[in-house]
């Protein structure tokens, strides 16, 4: 645990820690010979010596100001080490993040960091701060009383060694079994928050299909896992910490009952004398041992936070070159891609495409085939398992990824939107735009009919996520956010899917016009889009079935031609009334 402190202080900040312990160990010990002083004190008291009261006294009073001096400096220096775990892990940590490939920000990821930057960093500061202190002084200062221990008399030093190891065997069952319990009990509160949130999402989709009663049950189901997991908690934390109170207090028992013995069995009246001085030594050797258990708790969350922060800090970050290449042109191309997000499951195999400069590539495919992977790999949301995939002649890993987001504009379904105006959440992609630059990115996205109609036109505030903005009008925003960005890659996943029908089409029709200005990658359902496309690729099964043009797929009859009768039959769905029956008059329907 402390090698792990240091690690997160880093090696130009280990000094701090370093004062810390060593002044909370000299306080310690310190503390531990000023309770020894005790014992030649009361022995001076009870012989009636009153000089050597005095002086001893006088001892005790030095020894009990130094504690009190050194003490305050290592909590000085606890808090400084604390302040320091704070802005410095944090600082690592985004850092770090910032590094991380952008298909490593799953929800479950993102839950995590979330946590561990708020209460996971905040749960391990009270280590220097709070929790270390008592816990190096339950160590420490009976350890010092040991040594005063066998000084008094090396018997009673013998019986007090022996009380350590049940006492210490006992600690380190509780601690081992305690966080197992711990963990168990972390995840089932991580899987009761999941569903919590989960129920709270879905209640339009589960109250107008009259299933509330289905969101309910899980949430129960985890309840109860939680409630069990708890219990047996209990059951295996409990014991143990009673079994050291037990411990303890049979260790007290033995201590005063050898040192009595002891007393008993001496005809020197000095030696009896200094015994029974030992009397409050013994006591204070046996206390400050139980506040390890008190601390242990604390203790095993704050471990389990540092395992979490580990997690993060482990993560693999994208590889960085140490002289970025500057691609010749903005040409795709993906040679022999291979990609999957576990093991056991390939998203994409053996891929090879290119994708002109100033082209437009449709990538067409029913769901799950891998299209949206394929946008995400061009964009190097991830690497591939295997291949290559690069940019004007340049793989993606060696032109660095400021020089590749300089390039690329990617516009997604689920396109996140900052809390602020929608001018704002535009001029993201560049700040210093001029207004006749935003007035013609929203025109082109189709944005400034939904500037007319919100309150405040570009001042109009969006909310956390764009909550205040529909589906649709969310999408537009994005689009011109990426328009803005003027980047020589557009790459697109669905962009136009919150439109309706109307603005599809002319967003179709402004994605065509930008053939030949920039390299646009879209993954279309649109015919508009697919038509105007320079090439065609079919995606299926997580491989290109297909690619060609319009005309030239649409004459080979295969999996395209199939899949763009369907699309042009949905477009010719109509609902007609049925035929009358000969029967029936106007009165029986």
């Amino acid at each position: 645990m402390i090698g792990r402190l240091a690690e997160y202080l880093g090696a130009d900040r280990t000094h701090l820690l370093r004062s810390y312990l060593r002044w909370t160990v000299i306080a310690s010990i310190l503390q531990g010979l000023a309770l020894g002083a005790s014992v030649p004190l009361l022995r001076a008291l009870l012989a009636d010596d009153l000089s050597g009261a005095v002086r001893w006294l006088c001892v005790l009073a030095v020894a009990a100001i130094a504690c009190w001096v050194v003490e305050y400096r290592g909590v000085r220096r606890g808090f400084d080490v604390a302040i320091e775990l704070l802005t410095g892990l944090r600082l690592r940590l985004g850092d770090h993040i910032a590094a991380l490939p952008l298909g490593w920000f799953a929800p479950a990821n993102t839950g995590r960091l979330g946590h561990a930057l708020s209460l996971g960093v905040m749960d391990m500061l009270a280590l220097p701060a709070h929790q270390l202190t008592p816990l190096i002084r339950a160590v420490v200062t009976p350890g010092t009383l040991l040594v005063v221990l066998i000084v008094v008399d090396w018997r009673l030093g013998a019986i007090a060694a022996a009380c350590l190891a049940p006492m210490a065997l006992v600690h380190w069952f509780s601690g081992r079994v305690g966080r197992r319990a711990d963990e168990a009990v972390g995840e089932a509160l991580a899987e009761t928050s999941d569903r919590i949130v989960e129920f709270a999402h879905t209640q339009q989709v589960l109250r107008t299909q009259d299933r509330a009663g289905a969101g309910r049950t899980l949430i129960d189901r985890a309840l109860h896992d939680q409630h069990q997991r708890e219990r047996r908690q209990l059951w295996w934390t409990v014991p143990p910490l009673l079994a050291g109170n037990v411990v303890m207090q049979l260790a007290l028992l033995s201590l005063v009952a050898g040192l009595l013995a002891l007393a008993a069995g001496t005809a020197d009246p000095l030696a009896l004398v200094t015994l029974l001085a030992a009397l409050p030594v013994a006591n204070r050797f046996i206390a400050p041992l139980g506040d390890i258990a008190g601390q242990a708790v604390a203790i095993r969350v704050s471990q389990a936070e540092m395992d979490t922060i580990d997690r993060l800090l482990t993560a693999e970050p994208l590889d960085e070159p140490a002289q970025p290449r500057i691609p010749d042109g903005t040409e795709l191309t993906v040679e022999d891609v291979s990609f999957s997000y576990a093991q056991d499951r390939t998203v994409l195999r053996d891929i090879s495409l290119t994708v002109p400069e100033g082209s437009l590539t449709a990538i067409v495919g029913p769901s799950g085939s891998g299209k949206s992977t394929l946008i995400r790999l061009l964009a190097r949301f991830h690497d591939p398992v295997c291949g290559t995939v690069r940019m004007g002649g340049i793989a993606l890993p060696d032109m660095g990824s400021a020089a590749l987001h300089s390039r690329i504009a990617p516009v997604f379904q689920d396109s996140y939107l900052f809390s602020g105006t929608v001018e704002d959440n535009v001029r993201l992609a560049h700040r210093g735009a001029s207004q006749a630059e935003l007035d013609r990115a929203a025109g082109l996205a189709r944005l400034s009919e939904v500037l007319a109609e919100l309150p405040e036109g570009w001042s109009t505030e969006v909310g956390e996520g764009g909550a205040r903005l529909s589906g649709g009008q969310r999408q537009r925003v994005a689009l011109a956010r990426a328009l803005l960005k003027d980047a020589p890659v557009l790459l697109l996943d669905e962009a136009t899917g919150a439109l309706d029908a109307e603005n599809q089409r002319a967003v179709s029709e402004m994605i065509a016009g930008l053939r030949g200005e920039r390299t646009v990658v879209v993954i279309a359902h649109q015919l508009t889009t697919i038509t105007a496309a320079d090439q065609i690729l079919f995606v299926e099964d997580g491989a290109i079935a297909e690619r060609g043009t319009h005309r030239e797929l649409l004459a080979a009859g295969g999996r395209y031609a199939a899949h763009w009768e369907m699309l042009t039959a949905a477009t010719t769905w109509r609902l007609t009334a049925p035929e009358a029956d000969p029967g029936t008059g106007p009165g029986d329907v």
